[in-house]
């Protein structure tokens, strides 16, 4: 299990991430949830497939995840991150 830890405003939480994932190439690093589109995601050089793949399923998880809990979506896009941990 992986713990993905987000930050929107000054709220923090986190998800846990259930399936058996290789997160090597994302762990530590900061993403900004206004710079996650898929268009955006796919001229990432730096990560393989696999990571940019990943990265688009955690980033539309913490959205759905933020926006059920009551986030303004504008909030969301405006400050929101995440670091896989």
């Amino acid at each position: 299990m992986q713990e993905i830890h987000y930050t929107v405003q000054d709220k923090t939480g986190k998800i846990a991430w259930a399936a058996a994932e290789e997160f090597e190439e994302l762990r530590g690093q900061r993403f900004d949830l206004n710079q996650m589109e898929a268009t955006q995601i796919e001229k990432l050089d730096d990560f393989s497939l696999t990571a940019k793949l990943l990265l688009s399923a955690i980033a539309g998880a913490i959205i759905q995840h933020l926006i059920d809990k009551e986030f303004e979506i504008a909030e969301i896009f405006e400050t929101g991150f995440f670091i896989v941990e």
